[in-house]
């Protein structure tokens, strides 16, 4: 953790030395190359809470500043995917996106090829961290710059861990601790449970779950095999869940974050948003990376990203790359979108440089979450280049699980039933 974040600021300090300078003279090619022409251009996405009107103010605020006379407009949708369908089978549609890249597979064939994205701006690709960069690529081909990195965390109530005579300030440091931890947290008496896993929400469950037995989907000789049946990390996951709920140490809910917020739970697994309500609440919490297991070292994590339809002609093309080039860069002060973007959030900055900035450091919140090791696979539950991760979700975990916790189901044999529902569904991918 520390040598990660000892490399992160010896990057962004090399950056920062060379970034002003290259931004100032790739700004001035740029104006003196590009016709002064303005040009709208639409830009949809599905940011509708509170961070859809902080995108919304910093959209009008590239639109007043650029000097390129490009006006973004853009279309915040609670329909957003099915919108985009529409459109683009139709041949409509914008010509910037945000999408998280499991979803690019939904549009596979309408997504442009971004990976000149640095040669048309000026960005420096060093300064993004590679295992990002890499999430969003299919072979050479890059469909999403990065936007938004979603990871979930573990989350501790100080004041429970004191309560039950253990270290405040020390996070369980593996799944097994958890386990003994959980156990001496709960209190029936205070209606107080160690554990806040969720028996239904698979993707808290996926990034626990594959910190034991590895990724759900592989490829192994050009062909995708699902990893269920006989995979020993899941069967001690769903084991130690299974008695946990026995226990009392874990509650059988379909959420737990409002319980974590009501000081009802002492450990819980989840992602930034839930700091606010625990802020409001005035919960004294923890927040740590996520313990390994037997799978070893990850950082699974959930791309968000700027992409491109091929509706967009050239020229709305390189209007995207410049917003996406203004989202990036930073001023004589050393804030940027992107910065502002991380720090009101509360999701781990994607580049060294913001980063490095000493109002994203002083968030300790932000440090811990970027404290991964950035060399560590980022593959969120199955291989990041397979298409259907929703299905292995949906379909296959979260049935698995209920049926462990609802109908008693042998541990083996729950592996095995999720074997045949995932075998056809990676079977259509290898036709």
């Amino acid at each position: 953790m520390i040598l990660a974040t000892h490399n992160i600021l010896r990057k962004s300090i090399a950056w920062a030395l060379v970034m002003a300078l290259l931004l100032a003279c790739c700004s001035s090619a740029f104006a003196t190359a590009e016709a002064a022409e303005p040009i709208t251009i639409k830009f949809w996405n599905s940011f509708t809470g509170a961070d859809g009107n902080q995108l919304v103010d910093l959209v009008n605020r590239f639109n007043q500043s650029n000097m390129y006379g490009i006006t973004v407009e853009m279309d915040i949708s609670s329909n957003f995917s099915d919108q985009l369908t529409s459109a683009l089978a139709a041949g409509t549609g914008p010509a910037l996106v945000l999408m998280s890249n499991a979803m690019r597979y939904q549009f596979d064939g309408y997504l442009q090829d971004m990976s000149d994205v640095f040669e048309k701006t000026g960005l420096d690709q060093s300064d993004f961290i590679q295992s990002y960069l890499d999430y969003c690529k299919d072979g050479d081909a890059m469909y999403l710059v990065p936007f938004q990195i979603v990871g979930f965390y573990l989350f501790w109530n100080k004041d429970l861990f004191t309560a039950a005579g253990l270290d405040p300030e020390k996070a369980p440091a593996t799944w097994a601790e958890y386990a003994e931890f959980a156990a001496k947290l709960t209190d029936a008496s205070k209606n107080v449970y160690g554990s806040g896993l969720c028996y239904n929400y698979a993707y808290q469950l996926a990034h626990v779950i594959q910190r034991f037995g590895g990724l759900a989907v592989t490829q192994q000789d050009g062909k995708w095999q699902a990893n269920f049946a006989g995979n020993a990390g899941y069967a001690k996951f769903l084991t130690s869940f299974k008695a946990m709920l026995d226990s009392g140490a874990n509650p059988l809910e379909a959420d737990t974050d409002p319980m974590m917020t009501a000081g009802q739970i002492a450990m819980t697994v989840s992602g930034p948003w839930i700091t606010g309500g625990l802020d409001t609440a005035g919960i004294n919490y923890g927040i740590a990376l996520l313990p390994q297991d037997d799978a070893g070292d990850m950082n699974s994590v959930e791309v968000l990203g700027f992409g491109v339809p091929t509706v967009a002609t050239e020229a709305e093309k390189l209007a995207a790359y410049r917003f996406i080039q203004w989202w990036n860069t930073q001023d004589a002060q050393g804030s940027s979108p992107a910065l502002e973007w991380a720090t009101q959030n509360g999701f781990p900055a994607y580049t060294y440089s913001v980063q490095a900035q000493e109002s994203y450091q002083s968030s300790l919140k932000l440090r811990i979450t970027s404290s991964a090791n950035p060399e560590a696979p980022t593959d969120f539950f199955v291989d990041s280049r397979f298409p259907d991760t929703g299905s292995l979700l949906m379909d296959v975990l979260a049935p698995m699980v209920q049926s462990v916790v609802f109908d008693n189901t042998d541990v083996n044999a729950a592996l095995e039933a999720a074997q045949k529902t995932a075998d056809s569904i990676v079977a259509a991918f290898n036709q």
